[in-house]
């Protein structure tokens, strides 16, 4: 038996709502790719970097050196497989879909760097600041939209003003300062994600990234400066 709930124009309310929330998906990507200018390059950027260099390696043979290693290498596929998912929801407007990704990628950036310091425990959230010295605050800010904790914004996330109507909207809501705040931290944290790389690839094979790849993950940091996007309080330090 064939089931199917139906409007007039033979679209069911399910199609209608996910079209338009893709138009308007679309219509926010395009407004904020213009408003971004070189936050995208610098995107672009960190993250060739980061998979140039393991393309290189990936030929290349090591001894198993136990769970840190594989650790290490899991959670970098682990985190450049969000990258994508992470950065439409930044450009198309899914701020608080956003904020619990970009969470992850702390995360996991942290979990990395225990792994590496030999101090990671299994079945417990990383200690926030143990390599992202000064981003407790910014993780917290994630955390609260991510689970929609506070209702100022969550309201700023969603709300729309329409004349003298205002409510809740069913599709994104392009938010400039928002948007510029979280494509700064996933960059950073691509960045970041490189640079423990570079110490596990220096730790398996006695090199890291090239000065090809430093030179563009360099360019990323100068143009997010130049931006004014997010920049942590210190920068990391090597694991």
């Amino acid at each position: 038996m064939e089931h199917s709930f139906v409007t007039k124009d033979r679209s069911s309310p399910a199609a209608v709502l996910m079209a338009n929330q893709l138009s308007k998906r679309n219509e926010v990507r395009t407004r904020w790719k213009k408003d971004a200018k070189d936050l995208l390059v610098a995107h672009e950027f960190a993250l060739s970097a980061i998979y140039r260099a393991i393309d290189r390696f990936s030929e290349r043979k090591f001894d198993p050196r136990g769970p840190s290693v594989e650790g290490r290498m899991s959670l970098t596929a682990q985190f450049l497989q969000g990258v994508e998912p992470c950065e439409v929801a930044i450009s198309e407007g899914l701020y608080s879909q956003a904020a619990a990704l970009l969470k992850q990628e702390i995360e996991t950036i942290e979990a990395m760097h225990e792994f590496g310091q030999g101090t990671r425990r299994e079945g417990r959230t990383p200690r926030i600041g143990g390599r992202l010295v000064g981003w407790g605050p910014i993780y917290g800010d994630m955390n609260a939209i991510a689970h929609v904790s506070r209702r100022d914004i969550t309201l700023q996330l969603v709300h729309v003003e329409l004349g003298d109507l205002a409510a809740p909207s069913l599709v994104p809501v392009y938010n400039y300062e928002l948007a510029k705040l979280m494509y700064g931290l996933h960059v950073f944290m691509i960045f970041d994600i490189a640079r423990l790389n570079h110490d596990l690839f220096q730790e398996l094979y006695g090199e890291g990234l090239d000065e090809e790849e430093f030179r563009w993950l360099f360019a990323a940091t100068r143009i997010l400066t130049d931006a004014g996007a997010v920049i942590p309080v210190e920068t990391p330090t090597s694991s």
